[in-house]
């Protein structure tokens, strides 16, 4: 295991600043997320893989951003869940003992199986002590931000637990897929504009545009059997994440990056990306079904829809491209895969470089890695 130091927000951004400036206007950081599996709660064959490659082929990297899922999780056994942290930490060794990343050398943040008990809140912050504390009063940990030479990263937790009486755990919840704070996020993208951030990367667990799996929840989270007109609580899934892609758009980040959905997708929407990097070993899955086809050619990928004909109200609800030769997605220039994965990010200047790595499952599997770890995808950010 490495060895826990505490910083405080400060200290982190102290240490960013000076080695940025030591560094140049150039870098690289990586994204994955989504590792869940049967090894103590983590797919460990797969995601060692995947950190072994990355490791090696890209050790210069300064940070690795992880947005959720890292293990099964509990309902009902809190300290399993714990311990399945520590277990991932152990899995991710090699790149939390690179001395080229910067402390806390991987940035985390919640998703859904994540918080599942009472407890999973507090016992994250235990497991992971070292992010930053600049986020809202009670999501210290778990939403926060920091610079990098030019550029700006925001970590939001869409997934919370809900105390409606302390002192009754009857009145105990899950409180996912929103974005709480709206203003703490507009206000701290306008800071880092104001300080000369060309570039804002926001980071959550759960989608804006679900693109395979998850169509019926994700920030959207319309829930099954949708009808029109919405009711009240699934009109207010609706507007939130309508409410926080507006801010994605009116303020030019570069890209929203997510997981939960467990394959790779990528697609330019109003102008910033929308990138979905949902699958360092959890189970993999097929993309939105589109008109004419079968769901996938490799039964073993979990599909969400069993005819295309059931997904046509979301499409029409989200807006999304559907009908004879659409992709079933919310921009035509969707790319993706259904392969594990992980992303790099090179920022030159005003260009960002991404770069995917990853493997496809063995034919008949949806969590077993077969052949070697490739390029899959390329495109470039521009501001």
């Amino acid at each position: 295991m490495y060895d826990k130091v505490k910083f405080s927000v400060l200290s982190i951004s102290v240490l960013l600043f000076l080695v940025s400036a030591a560094y140049g206007q150039s870098f690289k950081f990586a994204v994955m997320t989504d590792s869940r599996g049967s090894y103590n709660g983590v797919n460990e064959p797969v995601l060692s893989e995947l950190v072994k490659h990355l490791n090696t082929d890209h050790g210069d990297i300064k940070f690795v951003l992880f947005p959720g899922d890292f293990a099964n999780g509990s309902k009902t056994d809190p300290d399993s869940t714990y311990q399945s942290w520590l277990y991932w930490k152990e899995i991710m060794s090699p790149l939390y003992k690179n001395d080229n990343l910067l402390t806390p050398k991987i940035f985390v943040t919640v998703g859904n199986h994540d918080v599942q008990n009472r407890f999973d809140e507090t016992n994250f912050r235990k497991a992971f002590p070292d992010m930053p504390q600049n986020g809202p009063d009670d999501e210290k940990g778990l939403t926060y931000s920091f610079d990098f030479m030019n550029t700006h990263i925001i970590m939001i937790t869409t997934n919370r637990w809900y105390y409606g009486n302390p002192e009754d755990t009857t009145d105990d919840r899950r409180d996912w897929r929103y974005v709480k704070h709206m203003d703490w996020l507009e206000n701290d993208i306008l800071t880092a504009k104001v300080k000369g951030a060309e570039h804002i990367f926001v980071l959550g667990h759960e989608p804006v545009f679900p693109v395979g799996g998850h169509l019926r929840d994700c920030l959207p989270n319309l829930g099954k059997d949708v009808k029109l007109p919405l009711d009240s609580t699934r009109r207010f899934y609706l507007d939130n994440r309508n409410t926080f892609w507006n801010i994605m758009t009116m303020h030019k980040a570069s890209a929203y990056i997510c997981g939960h959905e467990h394959l790779y997708g990528r697609q330019n929407t109003g102008g910033v990306f929308h990138i979905t990097s949902g699958s360092a070993g959890a189970p993999l899955y097929d993309f939105n079904p589109v008109y004419g086809s079968p769901t996938s050619d490799n039964s073993a990928l979990e599909k969400e829809f069993d005819k295309y004909e059931d997904a046509i109200p979301y499409y029409k609800i989200l807006q999304y491209n559907y009908g004879p030769g659409k992709n079933s997605q919310a921009s035509e220039d969707f790319t993706g895969y259904s392969a594990f994965h992980y992303c790099i990010f090179e920022v030159n200047g005003k260009t960002v470089k991404v770069t995917v790595y990853g493997a496809f499952p063995k034919y008949g599997t949806n969590s077993v890695m077969e052949g070697g770890i490739k390029q899959i995808d390329y495109f470039e950010i521009i501001r």
